[in-house]
């Protein structure tokens, strides 16, 4: 790491440069945010996604110009593994309206590549959607505090919020426990929308499901590491990023927990079988009884032909012997943001397509008819998402929704369902967790050649020298 964190601090500081450098200028005349738009005007929209999300975000948009004729929106969808890099490309030319991760988002707004949108929108426009999708799109440029907070600025609306949580094969499950003999009422109590399974629970559950390591069927494809660490009460650093927690033996004992899957009970993809297929595509062609989904996959899951199996979601578990922990799954982000260099024409324009997809009644309804996320209106999300009471997503998967819902809720005092942002939102570089993942992967954690917590004692003091000077370059 020592050798390639610099080159990616390297990467971020000529992102600055190209943002400071300046780069084409787009002027134009002085609309006012809340001005209506009477000549014609060309945006450009960045986004990825499978095909099936593509194909969603087109037909909004294309109502979207219907609505707005004065509105030409030119869209590219991508892929999501050539997104980011096509979007540093551009850096001295982006979009007027992108998407941005919750990950990356802490580089582009301190380098100053995206525009403040606080003008554009209303707190009554804002308090109709969830406040943990808003409140991750504020940024204090002058103390480089993320979050609500008084100094702090809007730099893009939410995209959605993404929940990512358990998955499992309902029709494999009744399956094995005809083909077992296993006591029904028993599985299916384990399996409570409402009540996580605690760690060994669901080792039980594993075990009693898949009990012939030999066999062609995995208990799970594989194992959320934020999921594990998260819901251990553990993190990857404190608070403020400034200081490592990877050595805290709740998050060694998370890390073990999920090698334990595999090289104690045999019932997760053994690690020489991981890349050979992901876990999403293991998991649909019924070659694992659990994985994990988010709402984005509905899209694929109702488009996939042939997919004959019925599925549902369940909280994360969460280690039942630590009296602190509760089920916590990782809840991703994006957001629609505007470039920063865009004229004051463009970015109404812009803005008005934001606003549009964000929390727009019609188009929030036909993301969630799509399969594309639970709707960021609050309201619309508890009463018809959940209960369906349009009757538009009908008998499709998975029943439990609000299990999504409950996650994104977070938590109370009776309530152990919850989530979390990804830890790399907090830093100003993503690249120390694929580092990470890699150096737990050379070292041997998931084949049994050394523990967790040897690991992880062996690279705190670089982990902790990479949150020093990502904290030193964000100034």
């Amino acid at each position: 790491m020592k050798k390639i964190f610099p080159l990616a601090v390297a990467a971020l500081l000529t992102l600055g440069c190209l943002t400071a450098c300046g780069g084409p200028k787009d002027d134009g005349p002085e609309v006012p945010p809340d001005a209506e738009i009477t000549e014609k005007v060309t945006i450009r929209f960045w986004g990825w996604g499978d095909a099936a999300e593509q194909a969603n975000y087109q037909r909004l948009v294309n109502q979207f110009m219907a609505e707005n004729e004065n509105i030409i929106v030119a869209y590219n969808g991508m892929d999501s593994g050539n997104y980011m890099q096509e979007l540093r490309n551009a850096a001295t030319n982006l979009p007027e309206l992108f998407y941005m991760p919750d990950y990356d988002f802490l580089e582009y707004a301190a380098n100053g590549m995206l525009k403040d949108v606080s003008s554009y929108v209303t707190e009554e426009e804002l308090s109709a959607i969830w406040p943990q999708a808003v409140d991750e799109y504020y940024f204090n440029p002058r103390n480089n505090r993320l979050g609500k907070s008084e100094g702090a600025k809007l730099y893009g609306l939410p995209k959605d919020l993404g929940p990512f949580t358990l998955v499992y094969n309902k029709t494999l499950v009744d399956s094995q426990i005809a083909k077992l003999w296993l006591d029904r009422e028993e599985i299916y109590g384990y399996l409570d929308p409402n009540t996580p399974m605690t760690w060994q629970q669901f080792r039980t559950v594993l075990k009693k499901l898949d009990p012939d390591p030999n066999d062609n069927l995995y208990g799970i494809s594989h194992y959320e590491i934020e999921a594990a660490v998260y819901s251990n009460n553990a993190n990857f650093f404190n608070d403020d990023a400034s200081q490592q927690r990877i050595t805290d033996p709740n998050f060694t004992d998370a890390l073990q927990f999920i090698a334990d899957l595999a090289l104690v009970d045999h019932t997760m993809v053994e690690a020489k079988n991981q890349a050979s297929t992901n876990g999403f595509q293991r998991f649909i062609a019924s070659g694992c009884i659990f994985s994990f989904m988010g709402p984005w996959d509905c899209a694929q899951f109702w488009e996939l032909d042939g997919l004959n199996f019925e599925s549902n979601i369940l909280p994360v578990p969460y280690n039942g012997e630590n009296p602190d922990a509760r089920s916590t799954a990782w809840v991703g982000s994006m957001g629609y943001c505007v470039s920063a260099k865009a004229n004051s024409l463009k970015t109404n324009a812009a803005m008005r397509l934001a606003k549009y997809l964000c929390y727009n009644e019609d188009a929030q309804r036909k993301f969630y008819e799509l399969g594309q996320q639970v709707p960021n209106i609050m309201e619309m999300a508890k009463d018809e998402y959940v209960n369906d009471t349009r009757g538009l997503i009908g008998d499709k998967d998975p029943v439990d929704r609000s299990v999504w819902l409950d996650t994104i809720d977070g938590f109370s005092d009776t309530d152990k369902i919850g989530g979390k942002v990804r830890p790399r939102y907090y830093t100003y570089s993503s690249d120390w967790y694929d580092m990470f993942t890699e150096y737990i992967d050379t070292q041997g954690l998931w084949t049994g050649a050394k523990t967790a917590a040897d690991i992880c004692a062996a690279y705190s003091k670089t982990f902790q020298a990479a949150l020093d000077e990502m904290r030193a370059n964000l100034g």
